[in-house]
């Protein structure tokens, strides 16, 4: 499961790149579509932090969830302003819409309360179960 956690937040990662790098030059409203890019290339940092870091940064996965949960709203309802016929001809917005809802339910995950407590028992210290 952790391996398909990090494959979502490298994807989502490189995508929001990619959409950063293909703003059109010549549209007049670029600067939100790059903003937009922006935003979500925060969320998949802050997911590949989550990765890296584990559940031991005290608020992380709060913040994690949070962005994950408003990119997803926000692609939602950029699905439901641009109808079904725009969806079927940007497909990568599905793929946005289905690897934030992958990253929403790992940045809720229950790992997070079993690391927390492994934490607690040794004293604020890692054990080696807590580590993987």
């Amino acid at each position: 499961m952790r391996l398909f956690d990090k494959l979502c937040a490298g994807a989502l990662f490189i995508l929001a790149i990619v959409d950063c790098l293909l703003v059109p030059r010549t549209y007049t409203g670029r600067i939100w579509i790059f903003g937009t890019g922006l935003a979500l290339l925060f969320t998949a940092m802050l997911n590949l932090l989550r990765l890296r870091n584990g559940y031991g940064v005290q608020g992380l996965r709060l913040f994690c969830f949070a962005a994950n949960l408003t990119m997803l709203v926000f692609v939602i309802a950029l699905l439901a302003s641009i109808g079904k016929s725009c969806t079927l001809q940007y497909p990568h917005v599905l793929l946005v819409a289905a690897l934030l809802m992958a990253e929403t339910a790992f940045s809720f995950g229950k790992k997070a309360g079993v690391l927390s407590q492994n934490r607690n028992r040794n004293g604020g210290q890692e054990d080696e179960c807590s580590r993987r």
